[in-house]
């Protein structure tokens, strides 16, 4: 199950005092159906890393199902909030807005739907953005993401098409009557899609996770890793989680759970006797054990003293 391919997952809660009471960090996905469908079951690749980031870090999935890249410009305010005075700043983050709290990193992962063919069939050639200003809309979510505080970005190319799967699937879809359509994507479209972004990302100095490229060096990538020529099997879900979990890891060795502390001491770190002194921040406590000890000195000076005095009258 999700434990068994999740090392991050077993990362042992931290005791008492060294734990984090404020909010937790987020992870934010930013994408469409690809994201979207991340908390598939069995095993979508959001759901991997939500059971690594238990009590560490919450994702956000905000992956918007036939979404493009102009349409997702529309509600940057809405999934990050507004800039902030204080982004560029340094540090990790800590905007979007309504989500509170510190963004640990975040995903962004467009160009599947902005790829769909013009010439195809109505329905997908109405997502379809030319490649130019698809480019240039992911340097404008990039600024907007880094203006509300974000700093650690991670840049998804669209992955490959599988034309035998989306021909299986239109045909599924609308049937006999879509035998002798186009398809609503290529690989041969998608590719420069995939290109855009990695230039893109280069660009703007985010590290980006060639999808395109990646999943193509698979044995039987498009029947294995594709249920449909363009969306992800369980196997495919899993294989996204640890290029991008290796990607993460590898760029920002600090965002690893194990690295993170968990909110809210361990079960058995509680003092039973104390139990609100348990679940003060590690400053707060730090203090109070500081403040009982000078007192419990005290107590020992003025006793040793007395003994001292009491020897002296004898």
């Amino acid at each position: 199950m999700l434990a068994s391919v999740t090392p991050g997952a077993a990362a042992a809660p931290t005791s008492a005092g060294s734990f984090v009471a404020a909010a937790r960090p987020r992870i934010i996905l930013f994408g469409d159906s690809l994201t979207e469908r991340g908390f598939d079951q069995p095993g979508g690749w959001a759901a991997y890393m939500a059971a690594n980031y238990t009590r560490r870090a919450d994702v956000v999935n905000r992956g918007m199902s036939g979404y493009n890249t102009r349409w997702a410009v529309q509600v940057l305010p809405y999934v990050f909030g507004q800039p902030t005075a204080s982004a560029g700043s340094g540090g990790s983050g800590g905007g979007a807005g309504a989500l509170a709290g510190q963004v640990l990193f975040a995903t962004l992962f467009f160009g599947a739907n902005d790829a769909a063919r013009k010439e195809g069939p109505e329905h997908s050639a109405r997502q379809h953005v030319p490649v130019d200003e698809y480019g240039r809309n992911l340097r404008e979510m990039v600024s907007y993401m880094r203006a509300t505080g974000i700093s650690r970005i991670l840049l998804l190319t669209p992955p490959p098409v599988w034309a035998p799967g989306r021909r299986k699937h239109m045909l599924w879809r609308v049937g006999e009557a879509s035998k002798d359509w186009p398809l609503d994507r290529t690989q041969e479209a998608t590719q420069p899609y995939a290109r855009a972004a990695a230039e893109a990302a280069q660009e703007l100095g985010v590290p980006c996770l060639d999808l395109n490229t990646l999943l193509q060096q698979e044995e039987d990538w498009g029947e294995r890793l594709l249920c449909d020529g363009l969306h992800l099997t369980p196997t495919g879900q899993e294989k996204l989680w640890s290029l991008v979990r290796e990607a993460v890891w590898r760029e920002w060795p600090e965002t690893r759970p194990e690295a993170l502390k968990t909110q809210f001491p361990a079960w058995d770190a509680i003092d039973f006797a104390d139990i609100a002194s348990s679940f003060l921040p590690q400053g707060e406590q730090q203090g109070q054990d500081g403040a009982a000890k000078e007192k419990a000195g005290g107590k020992a000076a003025a006793a040793a003293a007395a003994g001292v005095a009491n020897g002296a009258k004898a």
